[in-house]
């Protein structure tokens, strides 16, 4: 005697599930990638992967069919159309981060749904699952954006070297009137530990919250470099404002690089 069994399958259910995964996919990797692709092209996408893997079900009669179909066809369709990828690199890495959030969503609502023995319901579980993976991909990427603010710098001035922890800062964009070149703020206390009493002083002005008009001291030095996304970057003869401890105490840098000068959100010298 053969035992068989008969699944039944919902449209709107399968629809509905199709749609928030989309979304879910596509949101992680507009989050994790740093894209900013608008939230009509998001939702777009979402609903024409859910249109095509509904179209798959219905004509495909083999499962393995419309798995493969989904897979390998609809899914990286979806991709193409939200994110317009123009290497091979950014797409691959779209899709594998795509690929994960789909695992991680699936792996969320089948621990709330099936481990919690009935105290959740199917649609708690899967909406809980896609807050659960936003809130990570969002976590990940701050995590990312620290990482890259804060860097690890060296000074080299009158033959010694200085290493201490930087602070990427896009709001700091002082320039020395003089030379014409980006002004990075470091501990004077600091400075002065490393090199002495600092000589070839000059005064450049400045306007800072609660300041409308001041005057910093600031020196040259031979080399600033740093390393950034992998790669070693040097300011010849750069320019460092001599800034009073308190505007460094209790904090983890003692440093604060321009943008403009290290090409950081700024631009290329």
């Amino acid at each position: 005697m053969e035992v068989g069994a008969i699944y039944e399958v919902y449209i709107d259910v399968l629809a509905a599930n199709n749609f928030f995964a989309d979304l879910a996919a596509l949101l992680a990797v507009n989050i994790f990638r740093k894209r900013s692709v608008r939230a009509y092209r998001i939702v777009s996408g979402a609903f024409l992967g859910t249109l095509g893997s509904c179209l798959a079900f219905v004509v495909l009669g083999s499962p393995a069919s419309y798995l493969l179909t989904v897979h390998f066809l609809i899914n990286p369709a979806v991709l193409l159309f939200t994110f317009r990828e123009k290497s091979k690199q950014d797409f691959f890495s779209d899709l594998c981060i795509g690929y994960f959030a789909f695992l991680i969503i699936g792996g969320i609502t089948e621990w709330l749904f099936a481990g919690g023995e009935g105290f959740f319901n199917y649609e708690f579980a899967v909406c809980a699952a896609l807050v659960l993976l936003l809130f990570f991909a969002l976590w990940w990427r701050k995590q990312l954006k620290n990482r890259i603010r804060y860097l690890q710098a060296e000074l080299i001035h009158n033959g010694k070297y200085l290493k201490l922890q930087a602070l990427s800062d896009s709001g700091n964009l002082l320039t020395d009137p003089y030379t014409g070149k980006s002004v990075s703020m470091i501990d004077r206390q600091i400075f002065e530990m490393a090199y002495g009493t600092p000589d070839g002083v000059r005064l450049i002005p400045y306007e800072s919250l609660g300041c409308r008009h001041g005057l910093l001291e600031a020196v040259t030095i031979e080399e600033l470099s740093f390393v950034y996304e992998n790669q070693t970057r040097s300011i010849k003869k750069a320019v460092l404002g001599l800034a009073d401890h308190t505007m460094f105490d209790k904090k983890t840098y003692q440093m604060i690089i321009n943008p403009q000068e290290n090409q950081i959100g700024g631009r290329y010298e």
